[in-house]
């Protein structure tokens, strides 16, 4: 369930452009090859939404985004059009069709891949581009209490593999 994080800051000192006292994080990732739990799918799809919504329809990922906690492909589509939107403005991102936690709340960069977080860009941009959008958040996405986060996992669904039936002698 995404939740409000206030263990950390969104830049370094207090006034610049890109510091948020608070910000939106998920207990696991969104996108491909992620959890996908139905609250976080929905804390990013409000958070690109919000994002897109006041451009022109040039600039919008194509699709329709509807709000409803399902990451199918127009809401993975619209995450890799962020990320390479981003990328494109010379930031440092990941393009993956994912939006992992935010565990370096401090810097906002991932531990592997030294760069930033999609999910730091996401609120960034709704917070200074729809500040009133960026407030209403719990309102619209369930969000959980902070205190009773579970520890964040690999983030990562590996596939089952088939089981494998030992032969028996006789049959």
């Amino acid at each position: 369930m995404g939740f409000i994080d206030t263990f950390g800051t969104f830049g370094t000192v207090e006034g610049d452009k890109n510091f948020l006292p608070v910000f939106y994080n998920v207990i696991q990732a969104v996108g491909e090859n992620c959890p996908n739990l139905r609250e976080d799918v929905m804390l990013v799809q409000y958070l690109l939404y919000w994002t897109y919504q006041p451009l022109p329809q040039i600039y919008k990922p194509k699709g329709e985004m509807t709000i409803e906690g399902i990451c199918g492909g127009i809401t993975k589509n619209w995450i890799l059009k962020f990320q390479l939107d981003v990328r494109s403005g010379g930031n440092s991102i990941q393009c993956d069709k994912r939006v992992d936690r935010i565990r370096d709340k401090n810097g906002m960069v991932g531990n592997l891949s030294g760069t930033y977080y999609t999910l730091a860009y996401l609120n960034l941009y709704v917070a200074e581009t729809n500040p009133e959008a960026y407030a209403r958040m719990p309102q619209v996405v369930p969000l959980e209490n902070p205190l009773n986060i579970p520890p964040p996992s690999s983030d990562i669904v590996v596939p089952a593999l088939p089981q494998m039936i030992p032969a028996v002698g006789g049959l």
